[in-house]
């Protein structure tokens, strides 16, 4: 029962980090859900209780975000430890940095491969540590992959970029484009690339979130439709999609716009095909 009371205090904290709602409105959220962490935030945003774009301040884990680009290919890991104190250590650092770069030259496939080298500097250290995650980008054709971290390490990015040719690889504009890109990822946090990725569970579940709003602020129903498919579009297209988004430059100019530019100047196509974003915790 202790352990049982426990989890559910857990659940609670989490959800209220998450959320920013009331103690009681979480722990009723995740009674009704029976302690289903998902379910518990859902009902909660149908409430109005929680905003969709808020995340928690709050890392669930110590660490580094690390990336490294060799070649044509790079990568981008999150390596995890118990505290800052460790994290902030040279050897650490070294780690993460040692990783990366063998995930980027294709060394290291999968995280188990990373396991060994993990856990000899688990001794040294005297923490607990892990490789949670990593994405390797190899370019198939003209263009760059480039990476950022930012906070020193609490958060960054990866990118492939392609162009149409190999000059136009090399030029500082699209080498530009990349950086002004990472910065964009980072800042404004898209979690796909085009509206086409986003699975439609998640786009029937948030109309289902902005119908229950709308119908709660008295909403003529016949309206409500028009008005979800609008907020679909502006709130969480362009909040959540890299290219419905508007520059962090300015948040005026789509992205878009910035991609066809560089495209103009260097006198052929230029597409981003893909990219990943680790905040360290989420």
């Amino acid at each position: 029962m202790a352990d049982a009371t426990m989890d559910m205090n857990q659940l609670i904290k989490d959800l209220r980090e998450k959320t920013g709602a009331g103690i009681m409105d979480c722990k009723k959220a995740l009674t009704e859900s029976k302690g289903v962490f998902d379910d518990a935030l859902t009902a909660l945003r149908k409430k109005g209780l929680a905003d969709a774009a808020k995340k928690s301040t709050r890392a669930t884990k110590e660490g580094l975000v690390a990336f490294c680009v060799v070649g044509n290919a790079g990568a981008i890991i999150e390596l995890n430890c118990e505290t800052d104190f460790v994290a902030r250590t040279s050897e650490f650092q070294q780690l993460a940095s040692q990783l990366s770069q063998k995930a980027a030259s294709g060394e290291l496939k999968t995280l188990e491969q990373a396991k060994p080298i993990v856990d000899a500097a688990v001794g040294k250290l005297g923490e607990n540590m892990g490789m949670r995650r990593m994405d390797r980008f190899e370019l198939k054709g003209p263009g760059l992959v480039a990476g950022y971290v930012h906070l020193g390490g609490k958060k960054g990015a990866l990118i492939e970029v392609s162009s149409s040719g190999t000059e136009a690889a090399k030029s500082e504009v699209l080498a530009g484009l990349a950086k002004e890109l990472l910065l964009q990822i980072v800042g404004f946090s898209p979690r796909y690339l085009t509206r086409e990725e986003v699975p439609a569970s998640e786009i029937e579940k948030e109309k289902e979130i902005y119908t229950a709003l709308l119908r709660k602020e008295g909403k003529p129903e016949a309206s409500i439709p028009n008005i979800v498919e609008g907020k679909i579009n502006k709130l969480f297209y362009q909040s959540f999609c890299l290219l419905e988004q508007l520059s962090v430059r300015d948040n005026k100019t789509p992205v878009t716009h910035l991609i066809k530019e560089a495209g103009n100047k260097l006198g052929g196509p230029v597409a981003v095909t893909r990219f990943a974003r680790y905040q360290l915790g989420e």
